[in-house]
């Protein structure tokens, strides 16, 4: 099994530190089959373009399927590839429902899959972001999102565990089990995200 992680990245502040926290956080972590391309596009219109073409450029790469995220996703690599090995390797488009559409902090695709989305992906479009513009030309195509995605929502769960009382105990047991975790905080200089790359990834590698 091989895999292709394609990080949506930004060289603008402040997603330039995201990139950073990645690369020092889970892609720090080499597992064999898995390998992370990082690609750049700082406007939200021309995003469906840069997607396509970098999978116009992944395509002659040996992979099974590409997972495609953004950079505020934490990946566990080992994890992520066991999770593949259940999945179909046709007409996959697996991630979490955004309401027709894989939400872009992380979907997988199957080879047939990037053929599809290689031949309808516009260069730009002005009304939505590239992940909604890609489960748009998927729809037509006649293929829908997959429901088997998992996904652990940090900042959500915090709430979740001051408001209902969770122990921290559970919380970390959730986080070792999730192949992916969002990271995405509400702050306007992303700091919290960060933070959220680094307690995950402590967690994850206690005891390794």
């Amino acid at each position: 099994m091989k895999i292709l992680i394609l990080v949506l990245s930004c060289k603008k502040p402040p997603y330039d530190t995201l990139y950073e926290a990645q690369r020092r956080t889970w892609d720090s972590v080499d597992v064999s089959g898995v390998v992370t391309r990082y690609f750049w596009c700082d406007e939200v219109a021309v995003m469906p373009g840069v997607f396509r073409r970098t999978l116009d450029d992944s395509v002659d790469l040996m992979w099974d399927f590409i997972f495609r995220m953004n950079s505020s996703s934490y990946v566990d690599k080992v994890m992520l590839k066991a999770f593949a090995e259940t999945l179909p390797r046709e007409r996959c488009y697996c991630g979490i429902d955004g309401g027709g559409f894989a939400s872009g902090s992380g979907f997988f695709l199957s080879r047939d899959m990037v053929e599809v989305l290689r031949r309808g992906l516009p260069e730009r479009h002005d009304g939505l972001i590239e992940d909604q513009v890609a489960g748009q030309v998927l729809t037509a195509a006649g293929f829908s999102v997959s429901s088997r995605a998992e996904r652990y929502d940090f900042w959500q769960r915090e709430f979740e565990r001051g408001f209902y009382g969770r122990s921290v105990k559970d919380e970390e047991a959730a986080i070792r089990a999730a192949y992916h975790v969002r990271c995405k905080s509400n702050d306007a200089d992303r700091g919290k995200d960060v933070v959220a790359f680094e307690a995950v990834h402590r967690i994850k590698m206690e005891g390794t």
